[in-house]
This record gives C-alpha cells, structure tokens and sequence, in this order.
C-alpha cells in the first residue's frame, strides 16, 4: 500500500513540478513603473561586452542541442507512470503467480504444475498480466519508431495503442493457428501447452520492457541506441528459450514426425520473422 500511494502522490503532484510558469507575485511592478519613469535609460556602450562577432572564430559560442526530453514530452511521462502504477498493482494482486511465471521460464516442471493447476481466477490473472505485456511491447516499439523518425501521425496515444493492437494481433494470429493445428494433427494438448508458454514467456518479457523503456527514454542521447538495441536482444534470447521449451514439449514427435516439425518452423516461426524484417528494413531505409 505504500508503494500505492507513493505513486499516487507523483502523479498528483505532477502537475506542480512544472513550476511557476505565471507572474510573479513578489514583483513590485509599481514600483519598477516609477523608476522607469524617473530614470532615463543608460544609452553608453558596456565596453565589457562580449559580442559575438569579435570574440575569436575557437572561442565562439555554439547552440547546444539538448536533446535530453524523450520524443512525446509529458505524454511518454505519464505512460511510464501508467505502466509502473500497472505493475506494480499487478505485483501486489498476483505475487505468487508472477514469482511462479519466473520460477517456470528455467524449471519444465514447475511450468508443468502451473499448466495443470491453472483454475478460472488463475486463467484470468494470467489474461491481465498477458495484457500488460502488450502495453510494455507497443510502447517499445513506439520507442523504437521515433528513435528513427518513423510515427504514425496519430500523436503518442494513438500510436501507443495502435502498436500495441498490432502485437496482440501478431501474437492472437498465432493462437489461432496453433489451436487449428492442434484440431487437425490431434495435437492438442501439446500445442495448448506450447500456447500457454508462450503467455507466461509473454509476461516475463512484458516486465523487463518496462526498465529498458526507462532507459531508452531517459538515458543520454548517445547511448539510446545502445538500449535500444539492448532490449532486441534481449526479446531475441527470450524468443530463442520459447523455441526451446516449445522443443521439450514436442521431443517425442520431432523424430516420428520430423517433416510435421519442419513445416511448422519455417512457416509458422522462421517466415512471420522474415517478413517484418523485410518490412522493418524497408521503413527504416
């Protein structure tokens, strides 16, 4: 609860830090009006005056570009805030839960008794956090887009949501197709277990996108990239343990059904990731 209304009180008092942005109260404006009227104004030249012009062509003064302030001003603020608030809620809801989504990214069987005791209220705490992910997932990519000057020209809001509607749509599209195979090879409880891990791998991947959003956002300028890059791959190495895992669940049909196995891998994983590569690389270039 503490943590609850810390944030609360940030976000509160946000509007506050701007700072003073009106008169000044304090000013004695009739005061200054009577001097400017009984004093004439001083119309000799400083001699210690510095202009530009004379000053030495080493020593002149250059426009420094700030570039500090993250692209969407108060808009990319409040969204952080947003999402830690989320999160943190979530953490405090469904503590068990998430240590147990961990706790099954590196343990077959403790993702095997999450699979088997997953009830109703379970199910729908998993929805929740599967549903942060895809807020974390678009604000990256939103992230990424304006690090190379590429917006949707719907303002950061409507990009965000946009870009988070097209990864749920990505990642639904493959639900579906994995539960279609799953009723015409009869496979299928081994690809709802494949379903499902592919959620809980979606949940962790949703938690580490939120500090290394931070840091794109507010991290100097010159090491952006670097985080930005940094959070590929690290939904790269997250991608790579899904396949993994997604190998275990099938090990005893990868040497009965070796053609099956391959068909799957290139049309339903290899091809979707080369087709927005190509689109990727063609925006950007």
């Amino acid at each position: 609860m503490r943590h609850f209304l810390t944030i609360l009180w940030l976000i509160v008092l946000l509007p506050a830090l701007a700072g003073q942005s009106g008169q000044n109260p304090f000013e004695l404006t009739d005061r200054l009006a009577e001097e400017d009227r009984t004093a004439p104004p001083d119309s000799s030249v400083n001699p210690f005056d510095v202009h530009q012009e004379d000053a030495p062509a080493s020593v002149r003064l250059q426009p420094v570009a700030s570039g500090a302030e993250p692209r969407g001003g108060r808009g990319v603020i409040f969204i952080h805030l947003l999402l830690l608030l989320t999160m943190a809620s979530l953490y405090v809801l469904f503590r068990g839960l998430l240590r147990q989504c961990i706790s099954a990214i590196f343990n077959d069987n403790v993702m095997t008794q999450l699979y088997r005791r997953r009830s109703g209220g379970q199910v729908r705490a998993l929805w929740l956090c599967y549903t942060f992910f895809l807020l974390s997932a678009g604000f990256y990519l939103y992230l990424f887009a304006a690090e190379y000057g590429v917006g949707l020209g719907m303002g950061i809001w409507g990009s965000w949501l946009t870009l988070s509607l097209i990864v749920a749509s990505a990642v639904g599209l493959k639900f579906v197709v994995l539960m279609l195979l799953g009723r015409i090879y009869s496979l299928r409880k081994e690809l709802s277990r494949y379903a499902f891990a592919l959620m809980v791998f979606s949940i962790l991947t949703g938690l580490l996108l939120v500090p290394v959003n931070l840091l794109i956002s507010y991290a100097p300028v010159p090491w952006r990239p670097y985080f930005l890059y940094g959070g590929f791959g690290i939904l790269v190495l997250i991608y790579l343990l899904h396949l993994l895992r997604g190998l275990f669940i099938a090990n005893r049909y990868v040497g009965s059904r070796p053609l099956h196995f391959l068909l799957y891998i290139c049309t339903i994983e290899i091809a979707p990731l080369l087709l927005l590569y190509h689109y990727l690389s063609n925006t950007f270039n």
